[in-house]
């Protein structure tokens, strides 16, 4: 397969700009975690705030949470989830605060923006398309602010700026942040597009359709 991608001679320009500083505090939102079971997950401001507590006492401005996580206590209120077993975390959270704008890593066709309306979903959502040396891929934004800035079919450059993290129904009643994922063009041929978590029978095939979004992640 062709990722992690090869980047040289390519400028990646830092998703957040220069905003981020020091290093990331590292949520633990796996099911080994017994915090989880006391998020109400129906209650954005309450859910949000005790992620947001938790930064705070960790004395880091920003937090992630981990690329490939098993989540299944987190997921507990979405029985599809849970009936299907897509319960791996195929993103890279990166956990900020409301309205923080975003910049494009790279140059970017914008190829699909929207807003999904039932909680625990994206929310508003862009993914931008990305060619590397002839490498065809995507990134996904999930927990936007709506209405985005960018429209389908745009192009963009590297730094500029596309988004904006969102909160309540744009966040998909999710805590906020923003959730990046890559897909692989074998991932949107297949229709996996809107999938931001996998069972694990088909984690053997990860890398074929959702590689590791942290080659993207600059700050």
């Amino acid at each position: 397969m062709y990722f992690p991608l090869n980047l040289n001679g390519i400028t990646l320009h830092p998703l957040f700009g220069d905003f981020l500083k020091g290093e990331p505090y590292i949520f633990d939102f796996s099911s080994n975690n017994p915090k989880n079971l006391e998020y109400n997950l129906f209650d954005f401001e309450e859910f949000n705030t005790m992620v947001f507590d938790e930064l705070d006492a960790s004395s880091h401005q920003w937090g992630i949470g981990k690329y490939l996580e098993e989540r299944k206590s987190l997921l507990r209120a979405y029985p599809n989830i849970i009936e299907e077993q897509r319960y791996y975390h195929l993103g890279l959270d990166i956990i900020v605060p409301y309205d923080t704008p975003m910049y494009s890593p790279l140059d970017a066709e914008v190829h699909k923006t929207g807003k999904e309306t039932v909680v625990g979903n994206y929310g508003g959502y862009i993914i931008l398309k990305h060619d590397v040396n002839g490498v065809v891929f995507y990134s996904l934004y999930g927990h936007l602010k709506t209405p985005h800035p960018v429209s389908e079919g745009e192009n963009i450059k590297a730094g500029q700026k596309f988004a904006h993290i969102g909160k309540e129904s744009d966040s998909g009643g999710w805590f906020c942040h923003v959730h990046l994922q890559i897909l692989t063009q074998a991932a949107m041929d297949a229709g996996y597009s809107d999938w931001g978590y996998i069972s694990p029978g088909l984690l053997s095939n990860v890398e074929t359709y959702f590689p590791s979004p942290y080659f993207l992640f600059k700050y």
